[in-house]
C-alpha cells in the first residue's frame, strides 16, 4: 500500500478496496476480474492491525480527494477476517475515526462521500473466520477435497497429537494441501485465484459478490 517513504502511492480510481494482505489482493484481483468489475484500486494495509494507521494514511494518498475537499473516490470497501466477534465494529469505528461515515450493517454502504462498505470474512452465510473458509467452501464437492480430508483426519490422528489446534489452522492447513492437488502447485489461496483454483461460480460466494457488485 505504502511507497519506500511509508506515503501511500497515489489513488487511480473511483473504487477504493482496502483488504489485509497481499493474498486477499490476489485473490480479489481474480474475483473482480472474474465478475468483470475492472475499474479499482486494491490496497493491501499489511495485516488486520494496521487498518488504524493505514486507512488515514491512505485518505491523504494523492487523487483521493479533490482541490475542493470534495472526494474523488466514490466508493471505499473494506474487507477483512472475522477472527473476533467484534470485527464489524471494530473497521466501524476506525472508519468513523478516520472522518468517514461507516455503513450500519455487515455488507453495506454507507451514503457518505466516499460511500464506505464493510465486509467480514468470510461473510455472514459461511462458516468460519477467513479466507480460507470461504475458499474451501467453494470446492467442498471437488473429488480432491476426499483426500484432504482423509489426509488432514490422518495428521490429527499422529502421536503426539497437537494440542489445542485452532480450527483457523486446521483450514489453512486444508487449503494448502487442497492446492498442493492441483495440476501446477501454489502455496497461497490468493495464488490459487489467480490460476482459477477456488470455484468462482460456487453459490457460496454469492454474498460477497452481492457486496462487490456495488462498486460497480
Amino acid at each position: 500500500m505504502s511507497s519506500p517513504n511509508d506515503a501511500p502511492s497515489p489513488v487511480n480510481s473511483k473504487k477504493v478496496i482496502a483488504v489485509e494482505g497481499q493474498d486477499e489482493k490476489n485473490f480479489f484481483t481474480a474475483l473482480l476480474r472474474h465478475m468483470n468489475i475492472t475499474d479499482f484500486d486494491i490496497r493491501d494495509v499489511v495485516g488486520k492491525g494496521q487498518f488504524p494507521k493505514k486507512l488515514p494514511a491512505l485518505l491523504k494518498a494523492t487523487g483521493f480527494y479533490l482541490a475542493d475537499g470534495s472526494s474523488s473516490v466514490t466508493h471505499l470497501a473494506i474487507i477483512r477476517d472475522r477472527d473476533e466477534d467484534e470485527a464489524f465494529k471494530s473497521i466501524a469505528t476506525i472508519v468513523e475515526n478516520a472522518g468517514l461515515k461507516p455503513p450500519t450493517k455487515h455488507s453495506e454502504f454507507s451514503n457518505g462521500s466516499p460511500k464506505v462498505g464493510i465486509f467480514i470474512m468470510p461473510g455472514e452465510t459461511i462458516d468460519g473466520t477467513m479466507l480460507e473458509d470461504l475458499c474451501l467452501k467453494t470446492v467442498e464437492n471437488h473429488k480432491a477435497m476426499t483426500c484432504v480430508n482423509e489426509y488432514a483426519s490422518c495428521i490429527s490422528a499422529l502421536e503426539p497429537t497437537p494440542k489445542n489446534i485452532p480450527k483457523a489452522k486446521v483450514q489453512v492447513f486444508k487449503a494448502q494441501v487442497f492446492l498442493a492437488a492441483q495440476p501446477e502447485i501454489v502455496d497461497s489461496v490468493g495464488l490459487g485465484a489467480q490460476k482459477k483454483y477456488w470455484d468462482f461460480k460456487s453459490p457460496a460466494l454469492d454474498e460477497l459478490k452481492e457486496f462487490l457488485i456495488k462498486l460497480k
